[in-house]
């Protein structure tokens, strides 16, 4: 089927809305989000007001509700990046440490030196010299100015890992050889599958919420893997793995080994999806218990 539909304006798109049958108080104001946020992008709030199945929507349904969604997508985005930012930077001293004193200062270099084999090493490394060639850091300059055994764009493992991708640094994560990897996981109290599983979980939600996407109901590409044991089996039946509140659990348990502050997040986090969840679809959505806030982990 050859898809025919052309552009609307602004003003079309606010009436095709509300021939479905979405009611808008202020139609102005909804002009206005509809230039500066985008109708595929507020559609993603909207779409849970749609009746099943139709592009019409619910009785009662409004785009102011859509624009509350969004506003508040935009405030748990802020939070999960405060969060990540503490963790990537800890993630990344600990894997530049472990595989400095492991091989040296360009050891990441060698194939023999990751679990991979070498043709995915030969990937992973040419993203990675692209990365430290497109860098302007002074520190890459110095290097590429004073040395030239071995030349640039090979460097210290300490320079290219502050400038390759978190992606990048979350593949060599998984790609570690097992004693490497349960070295940098006890750092974070977590076995070492846990560990990498949910590097990479939290690199997706980095790249989600730098390009600003939709995070609080989203059913999560990067599934996180739940621990066997303690504390993340209690009423584990009850939340799945692959929306955001166990993404919000498995921040918390990380931010908790890295940053001072991690209670305070954990409550700036509760008083501010708290009103949210207390609809059972909203919590449903996220994937949250009725009794979300008292859980174990997130007390």
């Amino acid at each position: 089927m050859q898809y025919t539909k052309g552009p609307l304006s602004y003003a079309a798109q606010l009436q095709q809305l509300q021939q479905r049958g979405l009611h808008v108080a202020d139609p102005a104001r909804a002009i206005y989000y509809l230039e500066r946020v985008g109708y595929y992008r507020l559609m993603g709030y909207l779409f849970p007001f749609r009746l099943p199945g139709s592009d019409n929507y619910k009785p009662g349904a409004s785009f102011e509700q859509a624009v509350e969604l969004y506003e508040f997508d935009q405030v748990l985005r802020s939070l999960v990046m405060e969060a990540i930012c503490h963790i990537e930077v800890a993630v990344r001293t600990a894997v530049t440490y472990q595989m400095a004193h492991s091989y040296g200062a360009f050891g990441y270099s060698n194939p023999i030196n990751v679990a991979y084999d070498p043709g995915w090493h030969a990937s992973w490394i040419r993203t990675v010299q692209d990365d430290v060639g497109r860098s302007r850091e002074t520190f890459i300059a110095h290097y590429k100015a004073n040395y030239t055994q071995p030349a640039h764009p090979q460097v210290p493992i300490w320079m290219a890992s502050e400038v390759m991708s978190f992606g990048s640094l979350s593949k060599l994560v998984q790609a570690m050889h097992p004693a490497d990897k349960k070295a940098i996981a006890g750092i974070f109290g977590i076995a070492a599958p846990v560990f990498a599983s949910w590097v990479h979980t939290i690199a997706a939600l980095r790249n989600i919420a730098a390009h600003h996407g939709r995070m609080w109901n989203r059913v999560l590409g990067v599934v996180p893997m739940r621990p066997k044991s303690g504390a993340w089996q209690h009423m584990a039946g009850s939340y799945p793995v692959d929306r955001m509140y166990f993404a919000l659990l498995v921040i918390k348990a990380l931010l908790a080994s890295c940053a001072t502050d991690a209670d305070d997040w954990r409550d700036s986090v509760t008083n501010h999806i708290g009103l949210l969840l207390v609809d059972q679809g909203h919590r449903q959505s996220m994937g949250a218990p009725a009794n979300w806030d008292q859980h174990p982990l997130w007390i």
